[in-house]
């Protein structure tokens, strides 16, 4: 039996993995030089978080004397811009009402995200979604790290956890532990191998959990 629920967040509960990508552009429109950088720091199957490309950015532009903007000032402008737009994009069709019908059946729902711990949980209280999570857990750890505490802070088997994700780092982090993994999306490019169980969006995941 299901008793643990872990959600990723951009792109599974979320429409907000386009708005985190233009916003890098938008803070650095007007910089010359960065547009480039960027295409090619996306262009990596790991180009790393936020701070991993705002240094790698700032990095390349004073080797090439045409920045004294720091990484910092960036970081802080992005997060300030995601914050609002993403605490005000659009659902993934179901989540909302997936969450309320999972937290009625007293499953235990947390959040594993690869944005930082404390911009995510302003997020969630942005969108009023607080009391819906258990627990949100996000960066400087790891998905595969929030699924570990998961396991030594609760009395749960693999069998009675599930990760639903809708990228290839979301599937990774479920077989690292060995727990079930629902992908979430369309678009089964986004894993190296397409998960057993993708669903489309989440209208349909309680009845895929046979709870």
């Amino acid at each position: 039996m299901i008793k643990c629920i872990v959600f990723d967040f951009d792109g599974t509960l979320v429409e907000s993995n386009d708005i985190k990508r233009r916003v890098f552009y938008e803070v650095t429109k007007n910089i010359v030089g960065a547009n480039l950088i960027l295409d090619k720091l996306f262009a990596s199957p790991n180009p790393g978080d936020r701070y991993n490309i705002f240094n790698d950015l700032i990095y390349d532009l004073k080797n090439n004397n045409t920045t004294s903007i720091s990484s910092k000032y960036l970081s802080d402008l992005y997060t300030t811009i995601c914050e609002y737009e993403i605490s005000q994009a659009p659902e993934v069709s179901g989540a909302l009402s997936t969450l309320k019908e999972l937290k009625k059946r007293k499953i235990k729902i947390l959040l594993s995200s690869a944005t930082p711990g404390k911009t995510l949980k302003r997020i969630i209280k942005m969108r009023g979604w607080s009391d819906l999570f258990d627990r949100v857990m996000g960066s400087p750890e790891s998905k595969e790290e929030h699924l570990k505490s998961i396991l030594s802070l609760n009395n749960f088997s693999l069998s009675e956890i599930v990760y639903v994700g809708d990228s290839e780092m979301d599937q990774k982090a479920a077989l690292s532990i060995g727990c079930k993994f629902i992908g979430i999306g369309s678009n089964s490019s986004r894993f190296n191998s397409k998960p057993v169980i993708l669903l489309s969006t989440l209208e349909k995941l309680v009845k895929e959990l046979k709870l």
